[in-house]
């Protein structure tokens, strides 16, 4: 099974990269489920318009019976979504309410139930506690795509995830699989980029150029790969897809 978890800093745009990638493996055959760690629960946004998304933590505090269902929403594409949510602001350890909520999945043999082949964490900003850390370490997800521009912040966030990623490895969890770089067209980026990637000894899978037709897709509120399918865009996403269905799987 192809366990990918999708770490950058604030605002990198890991949900868009994470939806769409989850759509482009859904087209290749697979059944996706991607969980949003996030307490805004706005990761899978675009995969489920108009349906209101509960987040499974709070399902999980009223403490009554669930089915499957109850818990899962199978939007777009036949994208399996799970919003982890969280505490309201201000109160409470997100990072904590993200463990709970993987460890429920677990219990409830959630992944094996629905037969899923591909299974996405989209995680909030930084590694920035040991709960938002969570996907990474005891086998959720065994590789780790570091979202990233060429920008001085996000190249620093970049080096602190993959030291947290270095840790775990140790340990057995979860490695670096790559780089997607978000090139916002400063002639200073790639080459910045490349040098991290030499740094860590990895390499970047893909390369997203700033586009138009991703911001048409964002107002309207659908992924990329379904609105535009034909762009070369939605292709790069495809041909990820299938980089880590042969190479991760």
């Amino acid at each position: 099974m192809l366990k990918l978890a999708v770490y950058g800093k604030g605002g990198i745009g890991k949900s868009t990269i994470t939806t769409n990638l989850a759509v482009a493996l859904a087209e290749a055959g697979c059944k996706v489920m991607q969980i949003g760690c996030d307490p805004k629960a706005d990761s899978t946004l675009a995969l489920h318009q108009d349906h209101d998304l509960q987040p499974l933590l709070e399902l999980i505090k009223d403490n009554s019976k669930k089915k499957l269902t109850d818990i899962v929403f199978q939007g777009e594409a036949g994208v399996y979504c799970v919003e982890t949510g969280g505490p309201m602001p201000g109160l409470g350890c997100a990072g904590r309410g993200i463990g709970l909520v993987l460890e429920y999945l677990r219990q409830n043999k959630a992944i094996e139930t629905l037969k899923i082949d591909a299974i996405l964490f989209d995680v909030l900003g930084d590694v920035v506690c040991g709960g938002f850390s969570m996907p990474m370490r005891e086998g959720y997800a065994k590789h780790v795509l570091i979202a990233t521009s060429g920008e001085k912040m996000s190249l620093h966030a970049a080096k602190n995830i993959s030291r947290a990623i270095n840790n775990f490895q140790q340990r057995g969890y979860a490695q670096l699989a790559g780089l997607i770089f978000q090139d916002h067209g400063d002639s200073d980026e790639p080459a910045a980029v490349q040098e991290l990637a030499s740094k860590l000894n990895s390499e970047i899978l893909a390369t997203l150029p700033y586009s138009l037709e991703i911001k048409q897709a964002e107002k309207i509120g659908r992924p990329l790969v379904l609105t535009h399918p034909d762009s070369s865009l939605s292709q790069t996403f495809r041909d990820l897809a299938q980089k880590l269905l042969q190479t991760l799987n």
